[in-house]
C-alpha cells in the first residue's frame, strides 16, 4: 500500500468532503482514507487496564440550602459525565446521535478544553479503564514549518509524518458553533475508519494545553470514579504578531518599537 500522496494529503481530503462529496469516497479521497488507515496500524499504543484519564464538563449542581442558610455547590453526578446518545451533538469524532467518549491524559488539559468563562463553574472527572484499550496516535511530534514550505521534494517518512501532524491538528483546532457541522466532518470520517480497524479510540495532541487527548468509540470502556467543583479565576493570553506586522509604539525618550508580543489576563 502507498503511502499519502502529498504533504498536503489531509487538507486535499478535507476540502473535497465538505464541498464536493461526503458519503461517496473514490478518486484522491478514496486513496487518502485508505492510507490512512494502512498507516493506523503502525501508530497503535495500547493504554492498561486501570489507568486514570479525565473528563470536564461546564457546570455543577446545587443543594438545597443547609441549616446554616447557604447553598452548597457539588460536582455533577456520575451518570452526568457520561455521554447520551440521545443528548449527543456532533463532535470532533462523533456524528450527532453517536454518543463518544472524549477524556485527556490530565486535569489541566481536560478543564482547559472547555474554554470556560472567568468565573464559571466545572465538574472534573476521574474516569479509569475497565479493560486494555487500543488507540490510534494521531500526532506525530514536533515539526519545522520553514522546511515544511519550501521542502521541494520530501521523503515518504517526512509526508507521513506533515500529514499525521495535520490529522492532530485537525482533531484539536477550536471550531465556531456555526461551522461544526461541516468543520467536524473529515474528522468524524476518519474517526468510523480507526474504529473499523478496531481501535477503542483516538489520541490527539490538545490546542489549548500541553496534554493529550483521547475519544473512546464505546463510553462504557472507562468509569468515573472521584468527581470535583473547580472555578477558574483567571485567564492569561500571550498573542505573537504575524511576520512583518505589529504595533508602533512611541516611548517618551522619543524612540520607538513595534509590539511583536503582547499578554495580557483577566483581573
Amino acid at each position: 500500500m502507498k503511502g499519502f500522496a502529498s504533504k498536503h494529503a489531509y487538507w486535499d481530503f478535507a476540502m473535497i468532503v465538505r464541498t464536493e462529496r461526503r458519503f461517496i469516497f473514490d478518486g484522491e479521497a478514496g486513496k487518502f482514507l485508505a492510507a490512512a488507515r494502512a498507516a493506523s496500524k503502525s501508530r497503535a499504543y495500547i493504554l492498561k487496564s486501570g489507568i486514570c484519564l479525565y473528563r470536564a464538563q461546564v457546570g455543577s449542581t446545587f443543594a438545597p440550602e443547609n441549616e446554616m442558610g447557604i447553598e452548597e455547590e457539588h460536582p455533577y453526578p456520575a451518570e452526568r459525565m457520561v455521554p447520551d446518545a440521545k443528548m449527543t451533538c456532533s463532535g470532533r469524532a462523533n456524528p450527532s446521535g453517536f454518543a463518544y467518549l472524549y477524556l485527556a491524559t490530565n486535569e489541566k488539559t481536560a478543564l482547559a478544553e472547555m474554554r470556560p468563562w472567568v468565573g464559571e463553574s466545572l465538574t472534573l472527572a476521574v474516569f479509569k479503564a475497565k479493560k486494555k484499550i487500543k488507540l490510534v496516535v494521531c500526532q506525530a511530534g514536533s515539526e519545522n514549518l520553514g522546511e515544511r514550505l519550501f521542502e521541494k521534494n520530501p521523503s515518504v517518512e517526512k509526508i507521513n509524518s506533515y500529514v499525521w501532524e495535520d490529522i492532530s491538528r485537525a482533531f484539536a483546532r477550536p471550531v465556531n458553533r456555526e461551522d461544526r457541522e461541516s468543520a467536524y466532518l473529515p474528522t468524524q470520517i476518519l474517526a468510523e475508519c480507526f474504529k473499523a480497524e478496531g481501535f477503542d479510540g483516538i489520541a490527539y495532541r490538545s490546542g489549548l494545553e500541553r496534554g493529550t487527548n483521547i475519544v473512546l468509540f464505546d463510553v462504557n470502556v472507562a468509569e468515573p470514579t472521584y468527581r470535583f467543583v473547580y472555578t477558574l479565576k483567571k485567564v492569561r493570553y500571550d498573542f505573537e504578531a504575524a511576520p512583518n506586522y505589529g504595533i508602533y509604539r512611541k516611548k517618551k525618550d522619543s524612540t520607538g518599537q513595534y509590539l511583536t508580543e503582547i499578554q495580557t489576563e483577566s483581573p
